[in-house]
């Protein structure tokens, strides 16, 4: 890219160029737990008032029966969007007999392994492979694992501020490569930063004692994660965001392999092998059972959604293509942003605060300069995320920089949310309104203040109120039906 970050501020302070800063793409889509009265996961079958999985565009499962998911289309704004999750949530909520949405992301009551039900679909080749692949999941990572819930950001810049930034370029490539690049480079500092939105977002503080993934917790953080974190003794204490720690959705074998973020042919070659390269561990686990398939294969990855990246990049699909093919064929579409808790305290899992911020944040990733990631580069990433994921309410907390130096997670922060503040200021400027400076201000104070953090805010809740993680769940799912 030619821009550097002064470069695009000047480039949108012009105001013609303003009303195109903020225009884009949105969809959501949110995943969530039915519960019984109790607290406990429901092991009834999908309610039939949702239709068939495979043909109901907006309300499917995703692992387990009891795995809502919500799916909104794009819309051409954030409100557009927001509105559409809320409603399907409302349909939801009016269509459940006797059982409630679960509003975290670390998983309600569950009961033992066993029975906990992966969603049946019907008998068609694609509903098949859909078993199969989840019935794979099960086997390679355990079930309680993949019941960890989310919510995943999709977005894509319009095509007036892609043709802007287009022309301004000096090298003849044709558009779709332009975009690709743009997308990657953005990618490229989502992944530096995304410690950020860990600490400012991160809503997984703690779980029930019957997601129970390991035996000794304490000898598990020495043996997996980095030894910059080895002076935590008590993560629950500090604690951000489970969900995204080797504590939650995550895979070893998966962290050894090296996929590269600096081009979509590298990124396309890096998944490929993945796809073909067969793994001892998988194969060992076995294929079949009384003649029933247990994985689709035994490669790293059997299909391409089950790589557990934080960033993944999307092209809309034509019949019969995966989402490789169609990112070869015809480039990026759109990126899926997925390292976003449940926020408990909304219906929907997230504010309309929280996204508009998510905005400035993506255009941030964007205007900032960038280089390649080495596999260096990549393990300081990781050690920053686990670092605030473990430790994040830690007031003296200390990350890395892009020089590998320490700094505390305040200084850093400070540096971004100056940055921010400027992209918050044009952005309003472009639509007469204050909404993004304000979401910006207001994820900041958090950098002061650790008890705004929607970590602390759980903790502190539980605490006050004596209730354990499982009341405490049950209480805002309650309180949410009720707004419906």
């Amino acid at each position: 890219m030619n821009q550097n970050f002064s470069g695009y501020l000047k480039l949108f302070s012009e105001s013609e160029n303003q009303k195109i800063l903020v225009k884009g793409t949105w969809g959501l889509e949110k995943e969530s737990q039915r519960i019984n009265l109790s607290g406990e996961l429901a092991l009834t079958p999908h309610p039939e008032a949702f239709g068939d999985k495979l043909s109901n565009p907006y309300i499917t499962t995703d692992f387990s029966e009891s795995q809502l998911e919500f799916i909104t289309p794009p819309f051409a704004s954030i409100e557009q969007s927001y509105d559409f999750l809320l409603n399907l949530h409302n349909k939801a909520g009016k269509a459940l007999k006797n059982e409630l949405i679960w509003p975290l992301s670390m998983p309600p009551r569950l009961p033992d392994e066993e029975k906990i039900p992966i969603a049946k679909f019907n008998n068609s080749p694609k509903g098949k492979e859909q078993e199969i692949y989840r019935k794979g999941l099960a086997l390679r990572y355990g079930k309680k694992m993949q019941m960890i819930c989310g919510i995943h950001y999709n977005f894509s810049l319009a095509d007036e501020f892609l043709d802007l930034l287009y022309n301004q370029q000096s090298n003849k490539i044709s558009e779709q490569e332009f975009i690709n690049q743009l997308y990657f480079s953005l990618a490229r500092n989502f992944l530096r930063y995304k410690w950020l939105l860990i600490y400012l977002l991160g809503a997984s503080p703690s779980f029930d004692s019957s997601y129970k993934v390991l035996a000794k917790e304490s000898k598990f953080i020495k043996e997996v994660i980095p030894k910059e974190l080895h002076f935590i003794s008590n993560f629950k204490k500090y604690a951000t965001s489970l969900r995204v720690s080797p504590f939650g959705y995550s895979s070893k074998i998966q962290g050894k392999n090296h996929i590269s973020y600096n081009s979509l042919e590298e990124y396309i070659r890096g998944l490929r092998q993945l796809l073909n390269t067969p793994c001892k561990e998988y194969l060992d686990l076995g294929l079949l059972a009384n003649g029933e398939p247990l994985q689709l294969n035994a490669n790293i990855l059997q299909k391409e959604s089950e790589l557990y990246s934080p960033i993944r990049f999307k092209q809309q699909l034509h019949e019969g293509e995966n989402s490789l093919d169609a990112l070869e064929k015809r480039g990026i579409r759109y990126i899926e942003i997925r390292v976003l808790d449940l926020n408990p305290f909304e219906k929907t899992g997230l504010s309309l605060s929280q996204l508009y911020f998510l905005h400035v944040f993506i255009l941030f990733c964007l205007f900032e300069e960038n280089r390649p990631i080495s596999k260096e580069d990549s393990e300081i990433i990781n050690i920053n995320q686990q670092l605030v994921a473990f430790a994040g309410r830690k007031t003296d907390l200390m990350l890395y920089d892009d020089k590998r130096k320490k700094q505390s997670l305040h200084e850093l922060g400070n540096k971004i949310f100056d940055k921010l503040e400027s992209i918050a200021f044009l952005m309003d400027q472009g639509i007469n309104d204050h909404k993004y400076r304000q979401s910006v201000q207001k994820e900041k104070e958090k950098l002061y203040d650790i008890s705004l953090l929607p970590s602390s805010l759980i903790e502190n809740e539980m605490k006050s109120k004596q209730e354990s993680f499982i009341e405490f769940g049950l209480r805002w799912a309650k309180k949410h039906a009720l707004e419906g």
